[in-house]
């Protein structure tokens, strides 16, 4: 039953974990497991409360195959290695390591362009108190970053480094439904802040539309639940599915409890991209900060100097020697072993023969896009819903980076240094300008087109040509059609859905799809190990596949018996800075 508005963020009440002394069904002790804990909140309290220990008896030694070598699949197989478990093996089908990392340098410059990642959130200061607050979920991704140049010795060659990446600009172009200034110019972020009218107008104006957008921001935008989130993103999650916000879609909600007409429901949803209140909220904890009038703070945010790839390429002094690629994995199944269960990992050869090999555990490091289309053992009717087609859901990604000779938007009596503009086209969305070699004399310089979701997709069956044409065409709409003469031919574009390896750029799960999918993750089926940023409580984030990293290390330990080496994980990767909730 959906509870009172009035109570939706009443506080939480801290979980209880079960007694660290476990017993079957016949009175026996078992070993602890993963799946024991609050999948849904701080699980890692449940780990760090275990008081027994390593049996003698178990194996360090037992074969283990992370396939994937995205950062999830690096930081699994690092951490192993950081506790004494060094026989595993890292299994990736493409011919790189980094997954959805995409630094790509254009047309033989030192100009690049992130395809994937690029910026992190790193603290926040709200305005009603002046108070700064750090994201710490996504510690996690500096701290890897520090224990990688701890490991590599501050090597200049593998060196990773975050430097300030530049949100917003106040010079920065709003033509897409704002009005404009009185010699007819589009107005800037500043024009547009300094001078409401000057801002896009909502779709609908009535008193019934301000009280729903009202009862909707009470959810989306209470500044104690966003401020609970950057706290403490995972007992925060298990916060919202208590107050039952998996339950219910942001439309069922209005309809349904704030009694909102079709028309105002429609208005309200049809304006954000978001389905589901824990996937906004987490939203409005970060990019929704953006320091505009309207907004409840200001996030400052960090990049990778030199691109997000030095911190895949990072791992690869540690992971070269047992790494396989071009590899695709076609086939997941379970098989008996001298009286044992191993997982048996098959693939096409070059020569179109069928390869395989027997581990004792498989960590599966892929998104479900990809999984779908391997033969997978029979899993419990809930896993097997949440990699299917019809399970759990994704979204995709468009960017086009182009290259011009000379920065003319760093020119002028307005010029622009980093955010991004938005051009009257919706399709476009957003174009992005460097952040790095800023007003540097003569340097060329990049624009990046991009766009997630439906829009995306729409941008997939064009040519390279059409999309790259379209992004010129609304650069010119805002800077001149002098620009063209600028540019040099050289972009480089990557829809997400058109890489085979991954089909993906981010989850996006639906209604219940939380509460009801994640537990799932954390038992182990057929020696199998779900992990990846769709199976962690939020997504999009390095940070999200870094946490899926340190959980399916755990839970790999506790399956091994490894209790000692799965507390030092614990302890190391998500009880160092996590300040709970009080």
């Amino acid at each position: 039953m959906l509870l009172s508005r009035r109570v939706f963020f009443a506080q939480l009440v801290a979980s209880a974990f079960a007694s660290p002394v476990r017993l079957s069904s016949n009175g026996v002790e078992r070993k602890p497991l993963l799946k024991d804990f609050d999948a849904l909140g701080a699980w890692f309290d449940g780990v760090a409360a275990i008081n027994t220990s390593t049996a003698p008896s178990s194996k360090p030694n037992a074969s283990i195959a992370i396939v994937g070598a995205g950062i999830s699949g690096l930081a699994t197989v690092l951490m192993l290695d950081s506790v004494g478990v060094h026989n595993w093996e890292l299994v990736e089908a493409s011919n790189r390591v980094g997954g959805r990392f995409r630094t790509k340098f254009v047309g033989g410059t030192q100009e690049y362009a992130e395809m994937g990642p690029m910026r992190l959130p790193y603290r926040v200061t709200y305005k009603s108190d002046n108070s700064t607050h750090v994201y710490t979920e996504h510690q996690l991704t500096y701290q890897l970053a520090d224990w990688l140049n701890e490991l590599n010795k501050n090597n200049p060659h593998w060196k990773v480094d975050f430097v300030p990446w530049i949100q917003h600009h106040p010079n920065e172009l709003l033509a897409r439904g704002t009005g404009r200034l009185p010699d007819g110019t589009i107005p800037t972020r500043a024009d547009v802040d300094a001078n409401a009218s000057l801002a896009s107008s909502n779709a609908l104006i009535s008193d019934e539309f301000d009280k729903t957008k009202a009862e909707m921001n009470g959810i989306l935008k209470n500044e104690e639940t966003l401020k609970s989130i950057q706290q403490d993103v995972w007992r925060a999650h298990k916060k919202a599915m208590n107050q039952n916000l998996d339950d219910y879609s942001e439309q069922a909600m209005m309809r349904n409890v704030f009694r909102a007409s079709e028309n105002v429901t429609d208005a309200i949803w049809t304006a954000s991209d978001y389905d589901v209140f824990w996937d906004e909220m987490v939203h409005n904890s970060n990019l929704g900060l953006d320091g505009s009038p309207g907004s409840l703070g200001e996030t400052e945010w960090k990049r990778v100097d030199g691109g997000f790839n030095r911190l895949s390429d990072a791992f690869l002094p540690h992971v070269k020697d047992r790494l396989t690629l071009g590899r695709k994995i076609s086939k997941l199944e379970s098989v008996g072993h001298e009286g044992s269960v191993k997982t048996r990992l098959s693939w096409k050869e070059s020569n179109r023969t069928v390869g395989h090999k027997d581990y004792d555990y498989t960590v599966m490091a892929v998104p479900f896009t990809m999984t779908r289309f391997m033969d997978l053992p029979p899993f419990s009717s809930t896993l097997s819903r949440a990699t299917s087609e019809a399970g759990l859901r994704f979204k995709s990604a468009c960017k086009v980076a182009v290259l011009f000779k000379d920065r003319f938007w760093e020119k002028g009596k307005r010029p622009i240094f980093g955010g991004y503009s938005q051009p009257e086209s919706s399709p476009i969305g957003a174009l992005y300008y460097p952040v790095y070699g800023i007003n540097e004399t003569g340097r060329p310089g990049l624009i990046i087109h991009y766009r997630g979701g439906d829009w995306s997709d729409r941008f997939v069956p064009m040519s390279d040509e059409q999309h790259v044409e379209i992004v010129l065409d609304s650069i010119a709409s805002l800077h001149g059609e002098g620009i063209r003469e600028s540019y040099t031919g050289d972009y480089e574009r990557l829809c997400w859905l058109q890489d085979e390896h991954t089909a993906t750029s981010w989850c996006r799960p639906d209604v219940e799809q939380h509460k009801l999918y994640i537990p799932s993750y954390h038992n182990t089926e057929h020696n199998t190990i779900f992990i990846g940023e769709h199976t962690a409580p939020t997504h999009a984030w390095i940070s999200s596949a870094l946490h899926s990293s340190v959980r399916g290390t755990v839970q790999l330990l506790l399956e091994l018996g490894l209790v000692d080496e799965a507390k030092e994980i614990n302890e190391r990767w998500m009880g160092r800075w996590i300040q709970p909730i009080e």
